[in-house]
């Protein structure tokens, strides 16, 4: 437990020596105190080794955005429990940096998805591919709002290009992290239904108000009600497409992922880019093919029924920030 005193003894220990200490954890939306907790003991390591503390945030401290696209110092009006734990965190590693002299870097990525996630656009691929191996053709919305996701490879160059830079130059600064094409999200649930090899029952219409009233509503529903049964039902196809032998725990749809989709989110990442950051995957059409190809590789997603064996995911170039 990374906010318990023998844990922040240990990692003030590992710290000594370094120049940047790097805080990526997080317990869950609403638990702040032990989020506040966790982040202390990082920021407590950085200042005993007179470190940078580089603080991976979210796009989401920044609510549903009034200008788009959103830059760094759009007001913060968080609008989940999700967002509103990120920016308690953030918050409190400002007051440090003004009332202690600890040196910050922070990182806030839009929605992220990537290898081992087993919620929010992750969980969403399983749904369709699932939806494919049982036949079944998936509807998209008509448009609808506009999506920024980022890979979660993509977040971890970005740290590293930070973390290679000038800290001095760097301290206090915030760094929006996201690809290149922003997509409506029409075009994102296709990128899911090709990735996973599900076929496309049509367009529904999304008109903005309504979908927004009903996105409300979904997200405050009982998880006893909707929540609970929808996973259960997930849980159980799981298992039926490894024949009772899953490769692991099955995947969770949470309501924290319609948020993502009532309101326009787009972020401006030319802080970051001038830098010389460029994403390895350009939009969630690329990313997410190479998700879905990497975990069938592995034995993590279920293939298209009757679908051919994947060839093994091809191997990615992993150089280090200067490379990017």
């Amino acid at each position: 437990e990374l906010g318990s005193p023998e844990a922040a003894l240990v990692t003030a220990e590992l710290a000594k020596g370094t120049s940047i200490v790097a805080h990526a954890a997080f317990p869950g939306a609403g638990l702040d105190e032990e989020a506040l907790e966790m982040a202390r003991a990082s920021m407590a390591a950085a200042l005993a080794a007179k470190a940078t503390l580089l603080l991976v945030s979210s796009a989401t401290v920044y609510g549903r955005p009034r200008n788009l696209p959103c830059e760094e110092g759009e007001p913060k009006r968080p609008v989940d429990a999700h967002g509103q734990t990120r920016w308690a965190v953030e918050r409190e590693a400002y007051l440090w940096r003004r009332t202690r002299g600890l040196r910050l870097i922070v990182l806030r990525p839009a929605l992220t998805y990537g290898a081992g996630q087993r919620r929010g656009l992750a969980a969403a691929l399983t749904v369709a591919a699932l939806a494919a191996r049982s036949g079944r053709p998936l509807w998209v919305p008509r448009r609808g709002p506009v999506v920024h996701t980022v890979h979660a490879e993509d977040v971890a160059r970005a740290a590293l290009l930070v973390a290679s830079e000038d800290p001095d130059s760097l301290d206090g600064k915030a760094f929006n992290v996201a690809d290149d094409v922003p997509l409506p999200l029409e075009e994102l649930a296709r990128a899911l239904l090709q990735a996973a090899g599900a076929e496309e029952a049509g367009r529904v219409p999304y008109s903005p108000a309504p979908a927004r009233a009903f996105l409300w509503f979904l997200r405050r529903m009982p998880g006893w009600m909707f929540w609970g049964p929808l996973n259960r039902k997930l849980a159980r196809a799981w298992i039926s497409a490894w024949e009772g032998e899953p490769p692991g725990s099955p995947p969770a749809l949470d309501p924290a992922l319609l948020e993502q989709f009532s309101a326009d989110r787009y972020y401006d990442t030319s802080r970051l880019r001038t830098l010389g950051f460029v994403p390895r995957y350009p939009s969630a059409v690329e990313g997410l093919l190479r998700l879905a190809v990497e975990s069938r590789s592995h034995g993590l997603l279920p293939p298209p029924r009757g679908a051919p064996a994947l060839p093994p995911a091809p191997e990615v170039d992993r150089a280090g920030p200067r490379a990017i």
